[in-house]
């Protein structure tokens, strides 16, 4: 059996409870809580320590399974299809109004918005397409994330007019309110997770972990979120900002995973073995599964409740009951997959 890497599964599964939290926010409370001081603070939580934080170890599992450019686009191109067929699955509930006359809304944003299962596919294509020079080269690398991050907030002022240009280039760059995750700027992400895995093929890091190094690195962190943190969450916070955002946002969210995920490393290290953390750690394990079941539930209750929910209380039960239904129907599926369809 391969060895899985604890702290990425645990990174994952901290990523998918907070992913988790700021769906429901978005969809279903009201323009008052999300709005206001600790709406900002959970859509913080919800944005740098969650997509580009996928994106990143995206990245450095795709450097280090060394699969052949063939391998990756066949594989972009399933992951572009999957995030398709979930557009359809997460909006049933509103096709099926808008059909009956109960909804007035136009259906081609939701079914061909751009959301980070197309980003992935995507992303992994044109990682292909460039992969030799990927290879060689560890300034290409950084010299393409800062490209991306800079295309991503250049293009935005380039809309197109024809309609089926605009949903052509909503993949690429977010000329659209439905394109989520465009090609630029988040490509800078993978791409940074694969320059980190070849830095790491380069320096011996082990020092990181020595006390004195450890203490110094916590301390720069503090100071580091002390004099950035008001900026990164109003970058967050502020949703179409977040979703095509810049090259100054790109370095703080990569300097912030930096910091985060050593100190996630550390936790995993210390309290590995925990209840808790391996229920976290087995979130991040099926890390695609409960994203696909998390987005139905919440996409097909949101047709119902869009922004209407004003109690905390409610959003907290909501948050619970995702979670709750997620991992049931997640693990059914895993025991039904183990014991049934292999045998055949």
């Amino acid at each position: 059996m391969k060895h899985r890497n604890q702290t990425a599964d645990l990174l994952k599964g901290i990523a998918v409870l907070l992913m988790i939290q700021v769906h429901i926010i978005e969809l279903f409370a009201t323009q008052g809580i999300s709005s206001g001081e600790i709406g900002k603070i959970l859509l913080f939580l919800g944005g740098p320590p969650v997509a580009p934080l996928f994106m990143v170890l995206f990245g450095y599992f795709i450097a280090s399974s060394k699969k052949t450019s063939q391998q990756l686009i066949a594989r972009g191109a399933k992951i572009i299809l999957l995030g398709m067929l979930l557009n359809l699955a997460l909006n049933l509930n509103l096709i099926i109004s808008v059909n009956k006359g109960i909804l007035q809304v136009d259906l081609f944003p939701y079914i061909f918005g751009v959301d980070i299962l197309q980003f992935a596919g995507l992303s992994i294509i044109f990682i292909a397409i460039i992969k030799k020079a990927i290879d060689k080269s560890l300034i290409f690398v950084i010299g393409s994330i800062i490209l991306s991050a800079f295309l991503g907030h250049f293009l935005i002022k380039y809309i197109p007019s024809d309609l089926f240009l605009k949903y052509i280039s909503a993949f690429f760059y977010g000329s659209c309110w439905w394109s989520y995750f465009p090609l630029f700027p988040w490509l800078a992400y993978p791409l940074a997770g694969i320059a980190f895995y070849q830095l790491k093929q380069q320096i011996n890091l082990t020092f990181l972990f020595e006390k004195k190094i450890k203490l110094l690195i916590g301390i720069l962190f503090i100071v580091f979120l002390a004099f950035t943190i008001k900026y990164a969450v109003h970058h967050s916070a502020e949703l179409q900002l977040y979703y095509h955002h810049g090259l100054i946002f790109v370095l703080w969210v990569i300097l912030f995973l930096s910091f985060y995920s050593y100190f996630i490393n550390e936790i995993n290290r210390k309290t590995g073995k925990f209840i808790l953390i391996k229920y976290v750690k087995w979130l991040g394990k099926n890390v695609t599964i409960i994203y696909i079941l998390q987005w139905i539930l919440i996409g097909n209750t949101a047709t119902e409740i869009y922004k209407t929910v004003s109690s905390p209380y409610q959003l907290l039960l909501y948050f619970l009951g995702v979670i709750l239904i997620a991992s049931v129907v997640c693990y059914l599926a895993l025991f039904v997959k183990e014991r049934f369809v292999k045998k055949f």
